[in-house]
């Protein structure tokens, strides 16, 4: 960091930090579990993201660490959930990777689509020090078509997460997020259907504008499993939506590293977001790069957005830190 970045993070994010910061939504792969790298393929969709072909759970934890220099860094994470991975092999490089590093709490990938029994969940499970499921997305790119909720997660996957009460990190479907009415009766199925589970809505359900999170907030009224995940949510309003509608203890912090060690911000233009960033990351889908302006880490820009939502609300300190600590810790603790 330059000392100008490090002025900038002692003056405006370290201040609302607690000691130990949970991050809970980030991800660990190697390429070398990967079915094919999707970037190097004609598939429709599979150049929407680009990305590293290694992302190792030490480099993980050492961009937390670059983030947050003075605190603690603990993070929930997760393989890469395409139609690339290998699930077995992803399931053993992701337990592995976290039980050679202190501080990670594992995931393990789950769907229909995936094919896996309910004895290789289980034994995924058992063994592998896993605390619940990040379920699989079986697409490539942003054309979620006409995918559910409903097809998403199957029976075998809704019975372990609620006999188990396992954490369900869940990437919603459909071009309209959670603001679409289908997406919307899907999580409410969902809840209802896994009383016991801990279900996640990554990305606030995916909604990173305001008008995207004003459609779809009052859906969670009464669904006291379902939580949201702030990865890569940048816009201060989404989240004081959030905090007016569902409170402070159903929000947890999560940054969807790698792509939030980027330097730069997730910004709305028109009715989309774009990611403006410095020079120097692989072209992507809504990513333009320029270099006339400060930037720094997207996940301190996660933190910012999180910090004016809670003054414009008006939450504690302590709801604060619950945000980045303890919400999370509570949906990680065991039954």
């Amino acid at each position: 960091m330059t000392d100008t970045e490090h002025a900038y993070y002692l003056q405006e994010v370290a201040p609302i930090l607690p000691a130990t910061v949970l991050d809970f939504h980030t991800h660990t792969w190697s390429s070398d579990t990967w079915k094919e790298r999707p970037w190097e393929t004609d598939r429709e969709g599979a150049k929407y993201m680009v990305t590293d072909e290694r992302y190792s759970a030490e480099q993980l934890l050492a961009d937390g660490r670059a983030c947050f220099p003075d605190r603690d860094y603990q993070a929930v994470c997760f393989g890469y959930p395409s139609p690339a991975v290998d699930w077995a092999e992803d399931t053993k490089y992701v337990a592995e990777e976290a039980k050679r590093n202190r501080g990670l709490w594992p995931l393990v990938l789950a769907g229909p689509s995936l094919g896996v029994s309910r004895e290789g969940y289980e034994e995924a499970l058992d063994a592998g020090g896993f605390h619940g499921f990040k379920v699989f997305m079986n697409w490539y790119g942003d054309d979620y078509g006409d995918m559910r909720v409903e097809d998403m997660v199957g029976p075998t996957e809704r019975a372990l997460a609620n006999e188990r009460g396992l954490v369900m990190l869940l990437h919603v479907p459909r071009r309209g997020r959670l603001a679409d009415p289908v997406v919307q009766a899907g999580v409410r199925w969902l809840s209802a259907e896994c009383p016991r589970a801990k279900i996640v809505l990554a990305h606030c359900g995916r909604c990173y504008l305001p008008g995207e999170m004003k459609a779809a907030i009052a859906c969670l009224r009464g669904l006291d499993n379902v939580r949201m995940d702030t990865a890569m949510v940048m816009d201060p309003v989404v989240l004081q939506i959030a905090l007016n509608e569902i409170g402070p203890g159903r929000l947890v912090f999560g940054t969807d590293f790698p792509i939030a060690a980027m330097r730069g911000r997730r910004v709305q233009v028109w009715d989309h977001w774009v990611d403006v960033v410095l020079p120097g990351y692989p072209p992507s889908a809504f990513r333009v790069e320029g270099d006339n302006y400060h930037a720094g880490y997207m996940a301190r820009e996660i933190v910012l957005a999180i910090r004016w939502a809670a003054d414009m609300v008006g939450i504690s300190d302590a709801e604060r830190d619950g945000i980045f600590h303890d919400n999370g810790m509570a949906l990680l603790k065991k039954e």
